[in-house]
This record gives C-alpha cells, structure tokens and sequence, in this order.
C-alpha cells in the first residue's frame, strides 16, 4: 500500500513539474501591444504606463528600434540569466543539506554575485545604448526619472511592468 502510494505521489508530482516547466519563462506582466496601443497602461506596451517610453512620445521608427535592441539584449543575455538560475539552484542544494557547508555556500554565492555584476553591467551597456535613440528632448524627459526608463521599464515579478530600473526577477524573465 505504502509503495502504491508513493508511487502515485510521484507520478503526479513528476506531471505538475513538467506542466510547470512547459510555461516558458515569459516576460511577465506590461509587455506587448495592450488595447490601447504601445505605452498606454499596464499590459500596454514595452515596459508600459506613463512613466516608460508612453511618456516619452516615441515615434514608430524609435519604438520599433528599441523593441529590436531589447530582443536583441534578451538574447545575447541568455546564457547568463540560464548560468545564474543554475547557481542558484546549486546554492538551493547546499542549503538543503543536512549540515550546510559555509565555505561552499559563500562560494557558490560569490559566483552568482560575479555573474549577477556582469549582467547589470551589460544591461547598463544595453540602456546607454537605447538613450541614442531619444532625442535631447526626450532624454531631457528621461532625466527626470534618475537611473534610466523610469517607472515601467523594470521588474515586478521579474518580468517587465511597473518598477525600478531594469531588474532580474526571480525567474529568468528578462
């Protein structure tokens, strides 16, 4: 009886890991052409609300370049939001041991806090490079929000929505 039960617990808990999984990473809430068109609210567009590029008065030509660069960013950072989650993963596992290495922890930590500089910093790269394609005017405007794209173009349950600044979510979802 024991057997069958656990052999069922498995089964199921095997099928909700593969639905889970087959989601895809997604980019979250405030991303592509809502109802009212790019920029018009949450869900609206890249980034969404007031505060991103709908506060700007993008032209089609900046939109559409933007857009471009940021597939572009989305691909080249791949490979590292994936070797990130890994570690991260790996520094689950330490902590979950029974006795917790402290030395292999802080390793392990040590390496994500590597990758995770790399990552801010070619996303930095990524939002000096989107700011050439505003007009003076236009990055005047952006000024005003501080670090970047202002509220919009950042994480909020890690994908792209209402937030600070570029953000990594929990998941790999920029």
């Amino acid at each position: 009886m024991k057997k069958t039960m656990l052999a069922v617990l498995m089964i199921v808990l095997l099928a909700a890991t593969g639905v889970a999984m087959a989601q895809g990473w997604g980019r979250g809430p405030g991303y592509g052409p809502g109802p009212a068109g790019p920029g018009a609210g949450p869900g609206a567009g890249p980034g969404s609300g007031p505060g991103a590029w709908g506060g700007l008065n993008l032209t089609p030509e900046q939109t559409q370049k933007m857009q471009a660069m940021r597939e572009g960013f989305f691909q080249e950072t791949q490979a590292l939001r994936n070797e990130i989650q890994k570690k991260q993963l790996e520094l689950r596992g330490l902590w979950g041991q029974a006795t917790p290495d402290q030395k292999q922890i802080l390793a392990k930590q040590s390496e994500i806090n590597a990758l995770r500089a790399q990552l801010q910093e070619q996303a930095t790269q990524h939002r000096l490079e989107m700011r050439k394609i505003l007009t003076p005017e236009q990055q005047a405007q952006m000024g005003a929000y501080g670090q970047g794209f202002g509220p919009g173009y950042g994480r909020r349950g890690g994908g792209f929505g209402p937030g600070r600044g570029m953000g990594f979510g929990s998941c790999p979802r920029w």
